[in-house]
């Protein structure tokens, strides 16, 4: 499946652009605005772009270059919707972190090579 390392990058960033926007305890999807899920939504699908468009390349980097967007732009992603509000709170640092995290080690766990049939 030659998506799946864009679609993982989606997912996940999805999820910590989504727990951004949320916010504080008390609030629900339904509290979120227009703006909010139009940079949410932006942001995330921007973020599977850049994984589904970046070449694996000889080198250094070789097959982990997909794995190091995906870091930065689930972070990223995470962190646009957290400043929505002019301010990054030490919580909101932590999820973008995290969301990071969690992209690098699910994308570089899939291969996106085709498979070998004999």
């Amino acid at each position: 499946m030659p998506y799946i390392k864009a679609i993982l990058a989606v997912v996940v960033s999805a999820a910590g652009a989504l727990v951004q926007a949320l916010g504080p305890p008390g609030d629900t999807i339904g509290d979120l605005d227009a703006k909010h899920w139009l940079i949410a939504i932006a942001t995330v699908l921007g973020s599977g772009g850049l994984v589904w468009f970046t070449e694996n390349v000889p080198g250094v980097f070789g097959g982990a270059i997909k794995t190091i967007i995906a870091f930065l732009t689930a972070g990223v992603a995470s962190l646009v919707v957290a400043l929505d509000d002019n301010h990054i709170t030490q919580a909101e640092w932590l999820v973008a972190f995290t969301a990071a995290v969690v992209a690098t080690g699910l994308v570089y766990q899939f291969s996106d090579k085709k498979a070998v049939t004999t």
